[in-house]
């Protein structure tokens, strides 16, 4: 069975060395936030088995974004044109025009001290048509209904 989404979470949270780390929000994620993005969705995947991703979809002036946070360890020297590739190979989304829409990489640490990528990549653009296919996401009311009823 192939996790993913609150199920995978779940999973990460009950079994933690299993995974390489994953970020993910475990407050209450908001319908905008203090800078007016609209926060549109999550979504929580595996890239192999070991390799969580988190993804979230957001909006703002126009522009609709999938942002993925996914840990460096073992891929610390990846080209972003490799990674991109990596999530297209996971079947997690798809370019509509390979090589034309590369997403912005960087890098941060989250809270417990691990490194990941945030790959950010466009997904829409007002009235253009869509740019990728895929990045399924679920709504924020269910991460944030699970993160209402459990802690850490």
């Amino acid at each position: 069975m192939i996790l993913h989404g609150i199920k995978l979470i779940e999973d990460y949270r009950k079994h933690p060395d299993k995974y390489l780390p994953l970020y993910y929000p475990t407050g209450q994620t908001p319908e905008r936030n203090e800078y007016d993005e609209v926060n549109i969705g999550w979504w929580a995947g595996l890239l192999d088995e070991k390799r969580p991703f988190f993804a979230e979809c957001w909006a703002v002036d126009g522009i609709t974004m999938l942002t993925i946070a996914v840990s460096t360890e073992g891929i610390e020297d990846i080209t972003v044109e490799d990674l991109d590739k990596m999530f297209q190979d996971a079947e997690y989304y798809k370019q509509r025009e390979p090589g034309q829409n590369l997403p912005h990489v960087d890098t941060f640490i989250s809270k417990e001290g691990h490194k990941l990528y945030s790959i950010n990549l466009t997904v829409g653009v007002e009235d253009e048509p869509a740019r990728i296919d895929g990045g399924w996401i679920d709504p924020w009311a269910i991460l944030n209904e699970y993160n209402l009823y459990t802690s850490e």
